[in-house]
């Protein structure tokens, strides 16, 4: 196919042409005995490196020095009046030709063909040749390459796959799996082993930052068993000593009967509130609770809750509130109880040595948030409780005295509901100073 699809050189097609000529002019004069233009033709051919063979019928009056008459009977191709195929490759005693034939009756009807011959290049003759050789050749250097490539890839990723797997199995801890591999022989390995380790390392390193988490909640879990037990058991034991004391006639008196159902009524309020607080810190960690989000005027909205609290007489309130509406979107029954629980806890922890408690509202904004800010002169906060004042079950007071009442979980829910207004809360503090609790929410399209 690629010595018929080649392309004839000049000298191949000026020597074709030349021999034409004569054939169209008389048949005979390719015919023995050749004349001297037909010989003068054909050494001008040779004199290009070119070969030639005239044939007649089965036999070849004519044919070059170079080339093997036996081989030319066996390999030379068939005759056809129509030169359907006129190139083609031949060879002659193992060498390779290309040729240009053409094929003719003499004048007395007899078969009679020219060809020209050009020998091939010794590279493609090579390979023709040399052919099966150098596929052999070549299957033996895929199954060289082959086993080395095994080879190097059991070194370099097997192997160490391997020992890992084996240092693996005997891991308990983090530690361990840093000894372990440690330990694992210095081997030479691929980029994709130890790309493999390092993805393992900090596949572990999650694993033991889940189990410490899971240990923390843990920890929490029996935590907040042991708070609600003890902050529900106080107000239930007041109830029933007080309800015995009204079964048993203690309280002779309708004013002792009073106080004593003060007491219930108050108790009772108290267990309530811790209920309705652990149901909500559930329904916020489960993330069940619907939030019916509304575009609010801040300011008025904020007014009402101060306004709507039960203050003390000792209590003095001072606001700082601009004269502009400022939209946001929030739940005002979540964002209510956010707030409140936050003015609850300032009255909490008011300084009693201090003549009367203070609290100070304010309000600013730019373009894109409002800032709420709530400021007290309580007790204030040690610097090193603010770290963990929003943990949940925290309670800066260790003892969990009746006079303190809370579960610690308040300021977690406040944040939870905070966080999902798309706010931030902060808590500032010095200790018998004052505490500042800032809140920062998103503001809706609004101008300075």
């Amino acid at each position: 196919m690629i010595t018929k699809q080649r392309a004839l050189t000049p000298e191949e097609e000026d020597s074709f042409v030349a021999l034409e000529r004569m054939v169209k002019k008389s048949p005979d004069l390719l015919n023995s005995p050749f004349s001297e233009e037909l010989l003068e033709t054909i050494q001008a051919i040779e004199g290009k490196g070119l070969e030639v063979v005239i044939r007649k019928n089965t036999q070849f009056p004519y044919f070059s020095e170079d080339l093997v008459e036996k081989s030319l009977i066996a390999h030379s191709p068939d005759y056809e009046i129509n030169n359907f195929s006129p190139a083609g490759t031949i060879d002659n005693a193992g060498r390779l030709f290309h040729y240009i034939k053409l094929d003719f009756n003499y004048l007395d009807g007899s078969n009679g063909s020219f060809i020209i011959l050009k020998r091939e290049s010794s590279l493609f003759e090579f390979f023709t040749k040399w052919g099966i050789w150098i596929v052999l050749i070549i299957i033996l250097i895929a199954i060289v390459s082959a086993w080395l490539i095994n080879d190097r890839l059991a070194k370099t990723t097997i192997k160490p796959l391997e020992e890992l797997e084996t240092a693996t199995k005997s891991i308990t801890n983090f530690t361990s799996f840093i000894e372990a591999k440690e330990q694992l022989p210095v081997t030479k390995k691929s980029k994709e082993v130890r790309q493999l380790e390092q993805s393992f390392e900090q596949m572990w390193r999650e694993l033991q930052k889940a189990e410490a988490e899971r240990r923390h909640y843990e920890a929490n879990r029996k935590e907040l068993v042991a708070n609600i037990s003890h902050d529900l058991k106080t107000p239930l034991t007041s109830i029933i000593g007080h309800v015995e004391g009204l079964q048993d006639g203690v309280a002779t008196t309708e004013e002792k009967q009073q106080h004593y159902l003060d007491v219930i009524h108050k108790q009772s309020i108290h267990l309530n509130d811790l209920i309705e607080e652990l149901f909500l810190y559930s329904k916020l960690d489960l993330d069940a609770v619907i939030f019916d989000k509304q575009t609010i005027d801040f300011v008025p909205y904020l007014q009402h809750i101060i306004e709507e609290q039960h203050w003390e007489k000792d209590c003095l309130i001072t606001t700082d509130f601009p004269d502009k509406k400022l939209l946001v979107s929030l739940d005002p029954i979540q964002m209510n109880k956010a707030i409140t629980n936050l003015i609850q806890n300032s009255l909490k922890f008011k300084d009693n040595q201090k003549s009367q408690l203070k609290l100070d509202f304010q309000v600013t904004y730019d373009k894109q948030k409002i800032v709420f800010s709530l400021t007290d002169n309580g007790t204030g906060i040690d610097q090193e409780e603010l770290d963990h004042i929003f943990r949940r079950f925290y309670r800066v007071d260790k003892s969990r005295t009746p006079t303190v009442k809370g579960s610690g979980l308040g300021l977690s829910i406040v944040k939870q509901l905070i966080e999902h207004h798309g706010g931030v809360i902060a808590i500032k503090s010095q200790l018998g100073i004052n505490t500042q609790v800032t809140i920062t929410l998103p503001r809706q399209g609004g101008t300075l």
